[in-house]
C-alpha cells in the first residue's frame, strides 16, 4: 500500500473513533440529581407539563435537572416526611375567589397533590384540585391542619382504607343536603357519585388511589375539574376537598 493510501486509511480510522466517542457522549443519560434534590414533581404533574421523559431510575422519571416522583411511591415510602419531597420552586397565590394555589415559577402552572414550602419554612398541602387543603390527611398520610400547614403532632395514617360501595356517606352537618355514593368497578377501582337531592343534581367522578386511604378524583364530564378525598381508618368517614372547601361525610 502506498504512503498516501496509508495516510487516508489512518485518517478514516481516526474519524471513526472520534465519531463514536461523540455519539456515546451525546447518547449518555443525563446526570441524576441527588435523591432529595430540587425540583420535585409528581408523575401526574409531569404529564400535565408534557415534560419529555428521557430515562428511568428506580421508578422515578428523569429529565435533565428534574426528578419526578409518583405520589403513590411517596405514599408507600416509610420513614420519609413531607420535608423530604416538598416543593420549593414555586409561589403561593390567592385568587380573587379566595382559593390559594401554588404555581411553579418556571412555567406558571398549578401544582397538584404536593406539599410546598410557603417561604417561611412551613409546608402546606395542595390537593388534586390545585388549592391549599385544610383539616385533611394528604396523599402521603400526613395531616394538614386548619391553615393547610403540616401538623407534625398528628400521627401519619398507616392504613389504606377503602370506601364501602353502595353506602351513602352523608354530609355530617346537613345530611339531607348532599351525599357521596361509591361504586366498585370490575377491575377493583372505584367511581363516586356526589349527589345533591334538593337540587336534583349529581356529579360523577373517577377515582385514582394514592394509598393510605387517599384518592384523586376526576370529573367524568370534565376531566379538568378535580377533587380529593381521604377515607379515614374507621371506614365510616370521608373527607372531601375541592377548591379550598373541605366537607366531612359520614355513614
Amino acid at each position: 500500500m502506498s504512503t498516501f493510501g496509508k495516510i487516508i486509511g489512518w485518517l478514516l480510522g481516526l474519524g471513526i473513533v472520534v465519531g463514536g466517542g461523540i455519539y456515546l457522549l451525546g447518547s449518555r443519560e443525563p446526570d441524576i440529581p441527588p435523591g432529595n434534590g430540587e425540583p420535585w414533581l409528581t408523575e401526574h404533574e409531569a404529564y400535565e407539563d408534557q415534560t419529555a421523559h428521557t430515562g428511568m431510575d428506580g421508578g422515578a422519571f428523569v429529565v435533565p435537572g428534574l426528578r419526578i416522583r409518583d405520589p403513590r411511591d411517596v405514599s408507600a415510602t416509610e420513614g420519609h416526611t413531607p420535608a423530604h419531597y416538598a416543593l420549593n420552586n414555586g409561589t403561593f397565590e390567592t385568587l380573587q375567589s379566595g382559593e390559594v394555589v401554588y404555581r411553579r415559577l418556571a412555567d406558571g402552572m398549578l401544582r397538584r397533590s404536593v406539599w410546598a414550602n410557603d417561604g417561611d419554612g412551613r409546608l402546606k398541602f395542595v390537593d388534586e384540585s390545585g388549592c391549599v387543603a385544610r383539616n385533611i390527611y394528604a396523599f402521603d398520610g400526613y395531616y394538614a391542619g386548619s391553615d393547610g400547614i403540616w401538623d407534625e403532632s398528628v400521627p401519619r395514617l398507616d392504613t389504606d382504607t377503602r370506601p364501602v360501595p353502595g353506602q351513602k356517606y352523608r354530609k355530617e352537618d346537613n345530611p339531607t343536603e348532599q351525599y357521596l355514593e361509591f361504586e366498585e368497578t370490575q377491575d377493583g377501582q372505584f367511581t363516586v357519585l356526589r349527589r345533591y337531592p334538593s337540587l336534583d343534581h349529581s356529579e360523577s367522578y373517577r377515582l385514582e388511589p394514592f394509598g393510605r386511604g387517599a384518592y384523586a378524583l376526576e370529573k367524568k364530564e370534565d376531566p379538568e375539574i378535580r377533587a380529593y378525598i381521604a377515607v379515614l381508618p374507621d371506614g365510616k368517614t370521608v373527607l372531601f376537598s375541592q377548591a379550598g372547601e373541605r366537607v366531612k361525610f359520614v355513614r
